[in-house]
């Protein structure tokens, strides 16, 4: 009988997971803790936190501004945030919405790809120029998010589970867009580039999506 106490209570005792992560900010890693508190009954609430990055160069399908750019990518985050499960539903019980902060850092360093024929500002250039831009972006920033996702609902037996999840996060900062030409006949004013770079902090925007998958383990 002590025996089989013992078993039932290790078969019921998982409250945390760890696991590996692979999503649009790189790969890394997660820690998830289960709450006791609740919101709504048969819910789960669990707190998340994560670590991911990635250190990529000679990257080759850079676009900035609709051009293709290639480049070097450094790009590094840690997330922490509460993970809402709010339905009991034998299909639906894995659904969850996610909120927190995100702090991250991302540097970009690309040069366009080919000699330029197009317009830049009002001034319009052709392969025979010889133009190519010569781009650095750096943003450091913390951003909430909102996402939405299905997977790692902590079972009470604990072992293997996936996480796919969705979202967006608005940085509190803009990035820094730095921008030169290499322009050997000087057809490029200082304002064409500076309009260049405007258009480049433009696509970037103000508010990121974001993708991941996760296998993890509950213990």
């Amino acid at each position: 009988m002590a025996v089989t106490l013992v078993t039932t209570s290790l078969a019921h005792s998982a409250e945390h997971s760890v696991g590996g992560r692979l999503g649009s900010q790189g790969i890394g890693a997660s820690y998830t803790v289960k709450q006791d508190w609740t919101l709504v009954d048969g819910d789960q609430l669990q707190l998340r936190f994560l670590v991911m990055g990635v250190d990529v160069n000679d990257v080759d399908d850079l676009e900035l501004n609709g051009r293709d750019y290639k480049g070097d990518v450094s790009a590094y985050s840690l997330q922490g945030g509460v993970d809402w499960y709010p339905f009991s539903g034998k299909y639906t019980d894995n659904f969850f919405f996610s909120t927190g902060l995100t702090y991250f850092d991302h540097d970009i360093e690309g040069t366009s790809k080919d000699y330029l024929s197009t317009n830049i500002g009002d001034t319009s250039v052709t392969k025979a120029d010889r133009v190519k831009l010569n781009a650095e972006i750096e943003q450091s920033s913390i951003a909430p998010y909102l996402s939405m996702g299905w997977g790692n609902r902590i079972r009470e037996e604990g072992g293997l589970s996936f996480q796919a999840e969705l979202g967006v996060m608005a940085p509190f900062s803009d990035a820094d867009v730095k921008l030169n030409a290499t322009d050997p006949s000087n057809r490029l004013s200082v304002q064409n580039i500076d309009r260049e770079r405007q258009k480049i902090e433009d696509d970037i925007g103000n508010v990121f999506g974001f993708v991941s998958v996760a296998v993890t383990y509950q213990f």
